[in-house]
């Protein structure tokens, strides 16, 4: 009855404090501050069809529920919403896999909710991480559990919250298997004289991890089958760039020990402001390791503390990463060659499982000290028992306090008035066209932000409702871009040129850009040269951003009855000086150049889905079908046919006089397949895990 009387306690803590987290951020507008970039609109497209190859994600169901909420309440109230339960979750989950009521599973998830690891991933945007933060606890509760019981329903579990890990960020499976890993490990050792304990478990683990694989197999076949990923270009260079940096004094391996050493510099943190913030964290190292020495011998739990302190340990080495000498050999080592690890280059998030354990432990450590208050009667000690557990409670508030409100670095916004303007203009243009958005950057710093730091991942392909070509180039240290979308390539070997052309408009054509916006910010100025352009137009000029009109003649699927062979862009480039690059197909490589150059043919289509075009009947020789920026320009297939490659990217086919369907068939043999599967599951598991068990007579 207790337990029921006080439950909701939990529940009403955690709640008040994510809002006193947020404070003056649950204002009207959006957060937006380097990853998190929320706009009025979501198009789950790429997601959900599987065009975007290079981006391994898991997200196409979370987004497609943006994209329909985003219809109902405005996409900031789902933006604050998003971050108050992940902050609500990550403090109420802590509290919940603590194996104890009280003092200390309070203190367990206040840390876990309250640390220089969530305040400094918010302050950059990472509420990927974030998310699959909060989701931590769940399910390790769940795989404890589930080692413990053995039963069908703790196998679910465990299966249904290890998805909900990684729904946006799919490398945070790869710290969760981890974490499983060394769980089971110690549990291993400490039933080692009990084999029949461990294959019934191992049995249920089996379970678990079918149930888990059929859940994720819409997004984990994509990602092993596609033909590159992000993954393959992350380098040596991306894992010193992003290596955990020294905040204080102390040096970054004190640093990362205390839960900080974030590679982006530059944010005000309770260190910079409390001059002994270091003594608090030294309370709270004793308090963790404390704990593990009065419970590591218990005969229930020790097994689970072991564990814990374990993935302390480990996580906090792997944490450091190319930091240290003595982490650096081993972890470049797995970063050459274990799947998915390329995805650590920043090794800092590992100290998300340092605070899990730190947690953990600490809640232990803050148990044990105030048993005493049981036993003790007469009213001084008693009142001092007490000073010291409410000032051990709130040792994670006095470390980190500079999250309730970010100490003023962050505000809320909207976007510009005038990108509503340009928005609203575009969309009164039926056609079907893309849009180039410049300046070309992946990050850039925009004016318009309240922010302390207002460098923010380009917003313009989210923001704007036409198809957007942004930059999608990194820009750290000696390397410019590690895009593989070949669109890219193209759009910046074209503006590498820029002021040696006059006919910009003709040769971003072949991508179907009819128009062309300015954000004046940064470097706009070196954008001048549009302006020169023999084929632009100003169509729109506002205060903060200008639209440009491409007056070249361009099509979504055009045709024409020529074939040219060229060796590079430098030939391409050269010969659109003297012909229409429109009037032909342009084969990168060796071979005889064939048919005549006459107009563009514009070929109708109707749009059935993003994957497939049922295209008109042409008179010419060939069609060429200009896909989107992120869109895959591979698995292509006309009647049949495969493709060929215009400029060495975009596909294109002969023509047939009466037309056809134009398909992606990679989304029907893979990706649809795939949905299938795991939706069938999901049903499958959902009643299994609802419907009761059947009474043995």
């Amino acid at each position: 009855m207790e337990r029921v009387r006080w439950g909701w306690v939990p529940y009403l803590v955690y709640s008040l404090l994510s809002l006193s987290i947020l404070g003056t951020l649950l204002s009207p507008g959006y957060i937006l501050t380097l990853d998190m970039v929320f706009t009025p609109h979501f198009d789950s497209s790429s997601f959900l069809y599987g065009l975007d190859e290079w981006w391994p994600s898991a997200s196409a169901p979370f987004f497609l529920l943006l994209q329909f909420g985003s219809k109902i309440v405005p996409a900031w109230v789902i933006e604050k919403a998003i971050l108050f339960l992940v902050f609500f979750l990550a403090g109420l989950g802590a509290h919940r896999l603590f194996p104890y009521r009280g003092v200390g599973a309070y203190f367990a998830g206040l840390l876990y909710m309250i640390n220089p690891f969530t305040y400094a991933r918010f302050l950059a945007g990472h509420w990927g991480m974030l998310t699959a933060y909060a989701m931590f606890p769940f399910a390790i509760k769940a795989f404890i559990e589930l080692l413990e019981r053995r039963e069908r329903k703790d196998a679910i579990r465990v299966a249904l919250f290890s998805t909900l890990v990684g729904l946006i960020q799919v490398h945070a499976f790869f710290m969760l298997f981890f974490a499983f890993g060394i769980i089971f490990v110690v549990r291993a050792i400490a039933k080692r004289r009990e084999p029949a304990v461990l294959h019934h478990a191992s049995k249920y683990m089996g379970i678990s991890a079918a149930i888990f694989l059929a859940l994720n197999l819409y997004w984990l076949v994509p990602y092993l089958t596609a033909s590159g990923t992000v993954m393959g270009e992350i380098g040596q260079e991306d894992l010193l760039f992003f290596a955990p940096k020294a905040t204080s004094d102390f040096g970054v391996g004190f640093d990362v020990a205390s839960m900080h050493g974030f590679w982006r510099e530059g944010y005000l943190y309770t260190k910079d402001i409390l001059s002994f913030w270091w003594l608090i964290f030294v309370v709270m190292l004793f308090l963790a390791t404390y704990g593990f020495l009065v419970k590591y011998r218990h005969q229930r739990l020790g097994w689970v503390v072991v564990s814990f302190a374990v993935l302390g340990v480990v996580s906090y080495l792997l944490a450091l990463g190319a930091a240290s000498n003595l982490t650096r050999p081993p972890f470049e080592w797995a970063y050459q060659h274990v799947p998915l690890f390329r995805g650590f280059r920043d090794s800092q998030k590992f100290v998300a499982l340092l605070c899990l354990a730190y947690a953990f432990l600490g809640g232990l450590g803050v148990r044990e000290i105030i048993k005493p208050l049981r036993r003790l009667k007469r009213k001084l000690p008693v009142a001092g028992m007490m000073t010291l557990a409410i000032m051990l409670l709130l040792s994670p508030i006095a470390y980190s306090f500079s999250i309730f409100g970010f100490q003023g670095q962050l505000g809320t916004t909207d976007y510009p008035q005038e990108w509503y303007e340009v928005n609203e203009y575009l969309n009164q243009d039926d056609e079907d066209f893309q849009v180039l958005f410049l300046p070309w950057h992946l990050y850039m710093d925009f004016s318009w932000l309240p922010n302390r730091d207002k460098r923010l991942g380009n917003p313009a392909w989210q923001f704007f409702d036409k198809p957007v070509i942004a930059g999608d180039n990194i820009e750290i240290t000696d390397v410019y871009s590690q895009s593989t979308y070949p669109m890219s390539a193209y759009v910046e070997f074209v503006l590498a040129n820029r002021d040696d052309i006059e006919n910009l408009g003709e040769l971003l054509a072949p991508l179907n850009v009819k128009y062309i916006i300015l954000a004046h910010e940064v470097d706009y100025e070196a954008y001048n040269s549009l302006y020169q352009q023999a084929d632009l137009a100003v169509e729109l000029e506002r205060q903060g951003i200008t639209l440009f009109k491409n007056l070249h003649p361009r099509a979504k699927i055009y045709g024409v009855n020529s074939i040219v062979h060229i060796d590079n862009l430098e030939q391409y480039l050269e010969l659109s000086k003297t012909q229409d690059v429109m009037e032909h197909i342009y084969l990168l490589g060796s071979g005889s150049s064939s048919g005549e150059a006459s107009a563009m043919e514009v070929v109708g289509f109707e749009k059935e889905s993003a994957v497939k075009y049922h295209v008109q009947g042409s008179e010419s020789e060939y069609l060429v079908f200009t896909v989107s920026h992120r869109a895959s320009t591979e698995h292509w297939e006309y009647e049949g046919q495969q493709a060929m490659k215009n400029l060495g990217f975009m596909p294109a086919f002969e023509s047939e006089s009466d037309g056809g369907e134009l398909v992606y068939t990679r989304f029907y043999l893979v990706h649809l397949t795939c949905y299938i599967i795991s939706l069938v599951t999901l049903a499958a598991v959902a009643g299994v895990y609802f419907l009761p068990k059947t009474k043995r007579q």
